[in-house]
């Protein structure tokens, strides 16, 4: 484990804090990173993982292959280059997180289907020497690899100003989707079992326009840097569903009304947590319901910061029911899904 639990669920506080003057000035904002659970909970005693690329085709698939791109007009072993993109995404995505290690195995040839369908799994002997080679405690297969993109075109009536005058001219668009569809395994060398098999579907999206449609086709990415573009996103989202991973977010919190809100800004802003609650707890039982209730917002506030969400939700109720603050509403929500994050978090890092 990289780091202990409790410190990362008490969020990674950026500590540069961009006043916003919404609310007619009322409030500030500050950055903070919250992590966030991974989809798919992977079992505890899995810490560092291989990762292998399964998904080409055997010489003889290979041949249909080349002949399927000449047909279709797809680019030849371009998702021989799409997979091997795909598993950097996956491997970079993990190693920024704080949950796993992950260590890419690209000198091994362990030939797959090169389609859709997926393969035979993985002889248990071979995952058990790729592991061992890198201590790894799992394997992580890309096991299918399939990738395919469509263009869409399209027209709109733009106002242009050409020599001093207001002139309509026809703008042509172009929208080109690139779909990846990638299979996966993980292989748990530890206890013999395969513990997740599943494809996914992820795609991006890219546009241009021009003068004409074919300046607009022209002005898109080539088709093998969309590709590898998608391919590097296929591996990330995959990396996101099976780890923890951190989210920048941002909170806002009162700093006008009275002019103690001031002097606990300032504490904000130098990571005084505990200076700025001393102010707004006094605050928080003056007879003005405006003062009193933003307040309590900004303890809520505070005591998410502190990572201590069981408070800091009782400090936002009392804004809320008792003094009407209406921000307050939807953060009761964010610290109430915080405290249900927690929980995952627990389980899928330990202690």
């Amino acid at each position: 484990m990289k780091k202990n639990i409790i410190q990362m669920i008490a969020v990674s506080i950026t500590a540069i804090v961009t006043a916003s003057f919404l609310f007619s000035c009322a409030t500030s904002s500050i950055g903070v990173n919250v992590l966030i659970p991974a989809e798919i909970t992977i079992p505890q005693h899995i810490k560092t993982v291989a990762v292998i690329n399964h998904s080409l085709p055997t010489k003889e698939n290979e041949k249909w292959n080349i002949i399927e791109g000449i047909i279709t007009g797809e680019r030849i072993f371009g998702d021989r280059e799409g997979s091997e993109n795909c598993l950097m995404g996956l491997v970079n995505q993990l190693n920024a997180g704080p949950r796993f290690k992950a260590v890419l195995i690209s000198n091994m040839d362990i030939r797959g289907t090169g389609t859709r369908d997926f393969p035979s799994p993985i002889d248990w002997n071979i995952v058990d020497g790729i592991c061992k080679s890198v201590q790894a405690d799992a394997l992580i297969a890309l096991e299918t690899f399939d990738s395919d993109f469509n263009i869409d075109r399209s027209t709109r009536n733009v106002t242009k100003k050409i020599d001093n005058k207001d002139v309509t001219v026809v703008e042509h668009y172009a929208d080109m989707r690139v779909n990846v569809n990638a299979g996966w395994r993980i292989y748990d060398n530890v206890n013999k079992q395969i513990i997740d098999q599943k494809a996914f579907m992820d795609y991006k999206n890219f546009n241009a326009k021009g003068d004409n449609p074919d300046q607009a086709i022209a002005n898109l990415p080539k088709k093998r840097d969309a590709i590898n573009q998608s391919a590097i996103y296929a591996g990330y989202r995959f990396g996101v569903r099976i780890s923890p991973n951190w989210r920048y977010e941002s909170r806002e919190y009162y700093i006008r009304k009275a002019e103690e809100f001031k002097q606990a800004q300032k504490y904000v802003q130098h990571n005084d947590w505990d200076l700025a609650i001393e102010i707004w707890y006094k605050l928080s039982n003056v007879p003005d319901k405006k003062i009193g209730g933003r307040a309590c917002f900004n303890l809520g506030v505070a005591y998410e910061m502190k990572g201590d969400f069981d408070t800091a939700l009782l400090w936002m109720k009392k804004a809320y029911y008792d003094y009407d603050i209406k921000m307050a509403s939807q953060y009761i929500h964010i610290l109430e899904k915080r405290i249900a994050d927690r929980e995952k978090l627990k389980e899928q890092m330990g202690n």
